[in-house]
């Protein structure tokens, strides 16, 4: 437990570090003394940017709290350092990683942030995308069944005449077959496991599968009830999602570099 404490506490005080060397090169005001250990202003920022907004509390209150929990962690951490925690092996292992993820993620911070994307980009990938964006969506029911036997059993009846949704109540194990009658209101097939999302595009409305469909959830008999086409979302809609996949292609491509450039090896038994 004296641990786990010590790790939150070192961890916590390693992101203010680094933030706060980020801060402008100023004197900071000091908000609280712990046993000659200054905790300052901008370590207040830091933390209160790590921590975010919390939910119904009063701004003072949550300065307040916050203030408090950085005298705790001060407390412990002092206190951690006085037993030597901060020497423990496990302790070093996970604070040096720590720190090259908080340094690692200030770098490509830099390199996005360096590269600026003109909306000319963002609207070349926002064609690309929609392109690939499926346009159809589909409105079906579904029968679950654990083996193709019970399966082929179910396409035999509705052959015969019976009632697709009165089957979906009496004979599907999905959990909400027995009162939405097994079903699925609108979707995409890219939204379902692919077997099932092909199996329905192979379908003309009204049409239902005569042979089983296999998923990882058991066996499928797919009623296909109606499609419409749908526009996709636009541009500004999608801009800042947009501008998010730029930045990791943008990231890909700078992280390709180090590693076309770097000398990697790995030894035996490691791989």
């Amino acid at each position: 437990m004296k641990l786990a404490k010590t790790i939150l506490a070192l961890t916590c005080l390693v992101l203010i570090s680094n933030q706060v060397a980020a801060e402008e090169k100023k004197k900071d005001g000091v908000i609280a003394v712990v046993n000659s250990k200054e905790i300052t202003e901008s370590m207040l920022k830091a933390y209160q940017k790590s921590r975010g907004l919390i939910d119904n509390i009063s701004q003072k209150q949550q300065v307040q709290m916050m203030i408090e929990e950085l005298i705790n962690r001060e407390l412990i951490y002092q206190d951690a350092v006085k037993n030597g925690i901060d020497k423990n092996a496990d302790v070093e292992a996970q604070m040096d990683l720590l720190r090259k993820n908080v340094v690692a993620g200030a770098m490509l911070k830099n390199v996005t942030e360096a590269a600026k994307i003109s909306d000319e980009e963002l609207k070349k990938e926002y064609e690309k995308h929609k392109a690939q964006m499926a346009t159809t969506e589909y409105k079906a029911r579904h029968i679950l069944v654990e083996k193709e036997d019970d399966a082929k059993a179910v396409i035999a009846e509705i052959g015969k005449g019976a009632d697709f949704t009165e089957l979906a109540k009496k004979k599907s194990i999905e959990p909400n077959a027995a009162h939405g009658g097994g079903d699925l209101g609108w979707f995409k097939t890219d939204e379902m496991v692919e077997s099932f999302g092909k199996a329905v595009e192979g379908l003309k409305n009204g049409e239902y599968t005569k042979t089983p469909v296999k998923t990882d959830f058991g066996w499928h008999v797919i009623l296909r009830e109606d499609s419409r086409e749908v526009p996709p979302p636009p541009y500004e809609q999608m801009r800042e999602q947009l501008k998010m996949r730029v930045q990791n292609l943008q990231i890909e491509d700078y992280i390709g570099s180090l590693r076309k450039e770097a000398k990697i090896e790995r030894k035996s038994g490691n791989q």
